[in-house]
Parts: structure tokens; C-alpha cells; sequence
């Protein structure tokens, strides 16, 4: 049996949605990494203190700012360095489901990007990545997971890849976006993936996401949310009590409707529900 190690924690996990995928999130106060390799591509993201890594011959120094990405079967080594813990998160990417992503995102079978630098300074992919990772860690819905992972490494392919493939370029997709947008406004409970949408779309995923973003104003995820949470207003208005409202609007449970809610609203789906009650009752009165 392994010895606990109160310095250093770390909890590993295998997507159950997403084939090929595996999230760390650690913190490490005094580990050091032997030189090693992996078969998936490892792309970490600094939440706080620091991480030193060596490969090719060349020391680097992760920090929140940064991203490490560490290419399939590369040998690499570091560990934490400074006196504060290195707390970050990491994606491991199969080979399978980077082809599969590598379609997705570019419409099209590409060469995979090779990332000459293993530490690149770009904050706004670190803070992609993280949102990311959080979303499929903490189990967000299929919607908002796929999307914000295809944005992500959209970005850090197109930014730092060498060849960076080319992005298809979002035209007149009007029709074909609000054709989508019917759908998630007629059936706000499914689960929808962002294939399935695609699909219904006519284009490929990622050229998708970014032709609803650019026609709506809103991620596709971000959308279905308001869908629901339309629908949700219409049967708490109703009198259907929260818990039932968020098992028919698609919502985890009555918690996950209540944060969206307020996230959206400023209040709680009772309050609001309270609040239509108290002036229908304030008209019957008046009648």
C-alpha cells in the first residue's frame, strides 16, 4: 500500500463522455518528476505557484500565466520549484481523440501541430484551459464541456502549433444557426452535444461554435442555459415547485437551477416564483 504523502496530492480521472480524455489536478509541495514520456499529448495549466520543466535540453518555468504542453512520447522531467506548492491542472489527450478533435475543430483531417516550446506565455489560453478543465471536472453538462474544450484547443493549436492549421472562416450562417437555435429553444432538456448540433448545422463542430457565438451573441451552451431557464420561469409561473421545474428544464438537480438562476437573474428561482404568485393574487383582488 502506498504511503499518504501530505505534501503532495493529486486526483487523476478518465472522462466517461469523452473517449480518450484523462484531467489531473494536483498540488505538489515538494514532488520531482523522473524523466518519463506519455502517449497522449499533456497540456497543463498553473492555478498557483510554479513548476520547472525540462525537455529537448531546456529548463522552463510554468506559472499561472503560462501553459506546458508536453507533445506524445517526448521525455521530460521537473517538479515543483520555489518555496509555495505547485498547484495546477493537467488534460491528457489519447491519440484517438486528438484526430478526432484535430476534425472537429479544423473541419477537416489535418497534421496534428507539434509544439516547439513545452512552457508558452500566452494568459488568455491559460484561462481557457482552466474553464475548460473546471467545466468537465466538475461535471457541467455535455453542451458547455465540449464547446469550451474545442475553443480551448482551437486557440492553442492555432496560436502555437507548428504548421498552426488554418481556421475556417465563419460567412453566412444565419439560417443554419437559427435552425439550431429552434431546436434548442424547442427541446431545452435534452442533452445535446455539440456533434448533434453540428450536424443539424451542416458544418463541422468548432466552425459551428463559432458561427452560433457570431450570430447569436452566446456559446452554444450558454444559449441552451437561457432556453431552460426560460422554460423554467414558464412552469415556475405555473406553480410547479423548483425541484420538479429543474428535472423538466434539464438542470442537474434544484441546486444547479437555483445558481444558474441567480447567476442570470440576481435572485432565486422561489423568490421570482413568490414574486409572480404575489401579483397574480394582487389582479384577483382588484377583479
Amino acid at each position: 500500500m502506498a504511503r499518504y504523502d501530505p505534501d503532495n496530492h493529486a486526483v487523476f480521472s478518465l472522462d466517461r463522455q469523452i473517449a480518450g480524455l484523462g484531467l489531473l489536478t494536483a498540488a505538489f509541495g515538494t514532488l520531482v518528476f523522473a524523466p518519463h514520456v506519455h502517449e497522449e499529448m499533456v497540456i497543463a495549466v498553473t492555478q498557483a505557484g510554479a513548476g520547472r520543466c525540462v525537455t529537448r535540453g531546456t529548463a522552463s518555468v510554468g506559472t499561472p500565466q503560462t501553459v506546458m504542453v508536453f507533445n506524445p512520447g517526448e521525455p521530460h522531467q521537473g517538479g515543483v520549484t520555489g518555496d509555495a506548492p505547485w498547484c495546477y491542472r493537467s488534460f491528457y489527450l489519447g491519440p484517438g481523440l486528438l484526430t478526432t478533435l484535430g476534425d472537429e475543430t479544423f473541419g477537416r483531417r489535418i497534421t496534428l501541430p507539434w509544439f516547439r516550446e513545452a512552457v508558452v506565455n500566452d494568459p488568455d489560453l491559460a484561462r481557457s484551459m482552466l474553464a475548460a478543465h473546471r467545466a468537465i471536472d466538475g461535471g457541467a453538462g455535455r453542451l458547455m464541456r465540449e464547446t469550451l474544450l474545442l475553443e480551448a484547443l482551437a486557440l492553442l493549436f492555432r496560436r502555437h502549433g507548428a504548421p498552426a492549421p488554418r481556421l475556417p472562416v465563419p460567412g453566412r450562417e444565419g439560417r443554419p444557426v437559427q435552425r439550431v437555435a429552434a431546436a434548442l429553444r424547442d427541446d431545452p432538456a435534452a442533452d445535446w452535444s455539440v456533434a448533434t448540433l453540428a450536424a443539424l448545422a451542416g458544418m463541422s463542430p468548432f466552425h459551428f461554435c463559432r458561427a452560433f457565438r457570431k450570430e447569436t451573441g452566446l456559446a452554444p451552451h450558454a444559449f441552451l442555459t437561457q432556453a431552460r431557464l426560460d422554460l423554467a420561469r414558464r412552469h415556475l409561473a405555473a406553480g410547479m415547485a423548483p425541484a420538479e421545474v429543474a428535472a423538466a428544464t434539464g438542470f442537474c438537480d434544484q441546486s444547479h437551477l437555483t445558481r444558474q438562476f441567480k447567476r442570470c437573474y440576481g435572485i432565486t428561482p422561489g423568490l421570482w416564483a413568490a414574486a409572480v404568485a404575489g401579483a397574480r393574487s394582487a389582479n384577483t383582488e382588484a377583479r
